[in-house]
C-alpha cells in the first residue's frame, strides 16, 4: 500500500497512526511519509527529502535510539520555532582547508548533510576539509555523516556534542554528553567501514524509553544516580549520569569530542546544551566534520588495496570457539539495511511509539 501525502494535519496524523500499526512498511513510502511531514514541519521540499533520508537511515540500518525514533523531538522544535525551518547559514574560513559555519539554530540533520558537503568539497581540492558548526541541533547518527564521505570515495568523520550525561571519571556530576564518533572509510567494491559509537556505554534516551515503557530496571553497569553510586533503578538513572566506555578512556574521549565540537567551533559546551522539547529554547549543539581525501597521500589503487588487506584479514581472524568470524564496524548496519530495501522497514517499538507521540502532537497544534 502506497502511503498517500497531504498537507492536512488530521490526514498527516492518520497516516502516521497507520504506519505505527504496522509490522514493515515499503522504504519509498516510509521515506514519502517522513519527507511530508518535515514539510508540514515548515522545511522547503530540498531540506525536506535530505532530512527524511537521514532520519530513515538510522533505521535502515537498524537504530532503535535515533532518526526517526526522535522524531518528536524535531517536530516539536520545528513547529515551536526552537529549531528554523529555513536558517540562515553563515560560513567563515580563516584557511583555505577550514571552515566555521554558525546553523542559526537550524535542523541538525539538513546542517550537517551541508557541512559535511562543504568538508567533501574542501578534500577534494586540498586533501583534506574540516567544518565546525555551531548553533546547530540534533543530528541523528554520526555514522551518516561518515558514510556521506565514504560513498564519494572518502574517509569521513563527525563528532557532536550533547547535553550532560557523562561524569568525568572521580566526578558524580554529569558534564558531558554521550558525544558520539563517527568514521567511515571507502573499500572498493565492497560496503565502507562505518563506525558510530557513542562515548557512553548506553544512550541515555534508551534509559528515558525503557522508564516511559514502564521498565523496573536496567542492566547492572550502565548508570550511576546523582551521588555517583551505581543503580539499576532507570528513575534514578536519568536523574544521575551514564558510565563511560572503558571506564577513563571513555570520559577521555567524550573530553576530545566537546573540545572539537565547541572550542573549534566557539559555540556552546556540553554541559549548557539542552534539547528543545525540554526548554523550548534551541538547543546550540556543537558538530565537527572532516573529510580526507586518500589521493593526497597515496595513489587510490594504494589506499584501496592496503584498506582491503586490513578488512579482509580481520574478518579473516580466527574465531573464538565456535563463535563466527569477527564483524567489520558498520556490516551489520548494511546487511539490516539490506534486508529493509527487500523486505520493507521493520516498525520496532520505539518508532511505533515516535510516530503516534508525533500524530498526537499535529492534531492538538492543528485544534
Amino acid at each position: 500500500m502506497r502511503l498517500m501525502a497531504t498537507s492536512n494535519a488530521a490526514a498527516l496524523a492518520q497516516e502516521l497512526r497507520d504506519a505505527a500499526g504496522r509490522d514493515r512498511i515499503p522504504v519509498a513510502d516510509f521515506t514519502a511519509l517522513a519527507t511530508e511531514l518535515f514539510r508540514y514541519a515548515g522545511l522547503s521540499k530540498s531540506d525536506a527529502d535530505i532530512a527524511a533520508d537521514v532520519a530513515v537511515h538510522a533505521q535502515l540500518h537498524g537504530s532503535d535510539a535515533h532518526g526517526c525514533v526522535q522524531l518528536p523531538l524535531y517536530i516539536t522544535g520545528l513547529l515551536d520555532g526552537t529549531i528554523k525551518s529555513a536558517p540562515n547559514v553563515a560560513k567563515t574560513s580563516n584557511l583555505p582547508c577550514c571552515v566555521l559555519m554558525d546553523a542559526d539554530h537550524g535542523l541538525g540533520l539538513t546542517v550537517s548533510h551541508q557541512a559535511m558537503e562543504e568538508a567533501m568539497a574542501l578534500a577534494k581540492t586540498y586533501g583534506l576539509g574540516a567544518v565546525a558548526v555551531r548553533n546547530s541541533s540534533h543530528f541523528s547518527t554520526a555514522g551518516y555523516y561518515s558514510e556521506q564521505a565514504a560513498r564519494q570515495g572518502l574517509i569521513g568523520f563527525a563528532f557532536t556534542n550533547a547535553s550532560p550525561a557523562i561524569a568525568p571519571t572521580g566526578s558524580k556530576e554529569a558534564l558531558f554528553g554521550t558525544n558520539p564518533i563517527g568514521a567511515g572509510f571507502p573499500l572498493p567494491d565492497a560496503d565502507p567501514i562505518i563506525v558510530d559509537m557513542a562515548t557512553s556505554i548506553v544512550a541515555r534516551s534508551r534509559i528515558r524509553y525503557m522508564l516511559a515503557l514502564g521498565q523496573k530496571a536496567i542492566p547492572e553497569g550502565w548508570a550511576l544516580d546523582p551521588d555517583g553510586k551505581p543503580t539499576a533503578d532507570p528513575a534514578i538513572a536519568v536523574k544521575g549520569s551514564v558510565l563511560p566506555i572503558g571506564g577513563p578512556k571513555g570520559y577521555a574521549l567524550s573530553l576530545v569530542v566537546e573540545l572539537l565540537c565547541s572550542a573549534l567551533s566557539d559555540g556552546e559546551p556540553g554541559f549548557q546544551v539542552t534539547y528543545e522539547n525540554v526548554v523550548k529554547r534551541p538547543s546550540t549543539i556543537g558538530q565537527f566534520f572532516i573529510a580526507i581525501n586518500p589521493a593526497g597521500f597515496v595513489a587510490p589503487e594504494s589506499y584501496g588495496r592496503r584498506a582491503s588487506h586490513i578488512a579482509e584479514a580481520t574478518a579473516k581472524a580466527k574465531p573464538i570457539d565456535d563463535a563466527g568470524p569477527p564483524r567489520l564496524p558498520g556490516a551489520r548496519g548494511h546487511a539490516v539495511n539490506r534486508q529493509s530495501q527487500s523486505e520493507g522497514l521493520a516498525v520496532i517499538d520505539n518508532l511505533r511509539h515516535a510516530l503516534r507521540t508525533v500524530a498526537d502532537l499535529i492534531e492538538k497544534r492543528a485544534a
